[in-house]
């Protein structure tokens, strides 16, 4: 018997903000009408920027999917919403501004539960009265309208100021900002050394048997999952062909590779955290220094690199990474890995502060036995800088070998 919703339907406040409409642009959706739709999540996506549903919808007797586009998790999770909230198969009821073209999709705006459970604010109106109200001006087409006369910037920052500063945080167990003033006025040890500077990756060319250049060596022992992932590898490798490489789908490297890979790695070290930008596509890390706790599952954001804690020992810096995505994360051409992966760094400065010295131990029981233990280097580099750099997916597809 088909499940009957009681439509308690709420607005997400976050997903009218203008950083919620800037990522993907609001022109696509009927923003003056609002549209019920229920159905089967097929897929759900926690991800910032925003999340995204797919949705099975039953109509005349056929099944036709879905999209909807949410607010960012972080956003999201000020409104009591979690990734625990919604799973796969689960039946839901969303109200969304529906796409222009009139395809099946929507930009979301409510929903309810399967349990019933609703999130954020309840709509005041129903929703023939919100499809009847005067619809959000969309930035790139609002007129220009003249400013009042004698209108200066003083005048204008007042009418637009927030109304408290600094901005709080909204969300329902705030934590310091590392760059937080009062966070990095703590008082706390002088650090061992500073990490701050640009650092090139050391390739070991004459090493490559032994310890591998950018890869490790020798491989873990591998389980049934991972065998199997490597001897698909090993079959395309030896007829010449490309394997699954995500980041020439411009996916993020991630952790460890976006510390093994060749090019330069810019890192500023403050008392709460250490930036690293990478050269590989400017991919961004940053290392938490400030004693926080880890942050809970639910609320975590499963990235490629994963949630890092730092802290020291003796002259030795460590950081404990976990919290990874299992979405096409490569650890090196053959070996993948996913959300049970664990890696703590051990980070010591050797010659005469110039050469980082890079211990790792990571475990995955998905995927390799045990603990894969690995030391790489990385060794200060002048007169050099981090650029800017894109990945293409349409630049990548021209390359040979790459299908074309």
């Amino acid at each position: 018997m088909a499940r009957i919703f009681i439509f308690a339907f709420i607005i997400f406040g976050m997903l009218f903000s203008p950083f919620a409409l800037a990522h993907h642009s609001a022109v696509a959706f009927e923003r003056g009408e609002t549209i019920t739709v229920s159905g089967t999540v097929t897929k759900f996506v926690w991800r910032n920027p925003h999340l995204s549903i797919s949705l099975d919808v039953e109509k005349g007797g056929t099944t036709e999917q879905w999209l909807i586009e949410g607010g960012s998790p972080t956003e999201m999770v000020t409104n009591g919403f979690t990734r625990d909230s919604m799973a796969e198969g689960d039946k839901i009821t969303v109200l969304i501004n529906p796409l222009k073209s009139g395809k099946p999709g929507g930009l979301l705006q409510g929903m309810t539960l399967a349990n019933g459970k609703a999130f954020g604010m309840e709509y005041a109106e129903t929703p023939v009265a919100m499809a009847q109200a005067a619809p959000p001006q969309i930035p790139s087409l609002t007129p220009y309208v003249p400013p009042p006369v004698g209108d200066t910037w003083q005048k204008r920052e007042a009418r637009t100021r927030p109304p408290e500063l600094p901005i709080p945080s909204k969300s329902p167990n705030p934590v310091s900002g590392v760059l937080d003033a009062e966070n990095l006025a703590k008082p706390r040890p002088k650090p061992p050394f500073d990490l701050t500077g640009t650092w090139a990756f050391r390739g070991e060319d004459a090493e490559q048997a032994h310890y591998g250049r950018y890869e490790f060596k020798p491989n873990p022992e591998f389980t049934e999952k991972g065998k199997r992932i490597y001897d698909e590898y090993l079959s395309y490798a030896t007829r010449g062909e490309r394997y699954a490489e995500p980041t020439a789908f411009c996916y993020p490297a991630g952790l460890p590779r976006v510390m093994t890979r060749f090019g330069s790695l810019m890192m500023l070290q403050y008392p709460t955290a250490i930036f690293m930008v990478s050269r590989l596509n400017n991919e961004y890390r940053i290392v938490f220094l400030d004693g926080r706790e880890r942050q809970p599952a639910n609320l975590r954001d499963p990235n490629w690199n994963g949630e890092s804690l730092g802290h020291w020992e003796g002259d030795t810096l460590v950081i404990e990474s976990e919290g990874f995505t299992d979405e096409n994360h490569l650890i090196q051409q053959g070996i993948f890995t996913g959300n049970q992966l664990k890696i703590t760094e051990r980070i010591t400065m050797i010659n005469d502060g110039n050469t980082l010295k890079m211990d790792y131990i990571m475990t995955d029981p998905e995927h390799w036995v045990g603990e894969w233990r690995h030391t790489k280097f990385r060794d200060r580099m002048l007169h050099g800088d981090v650029r800017e750099a894109n990945c293409l997916a349409e630049d990548n597809r021209a390359l040979p070998g790459m299908g074309n």
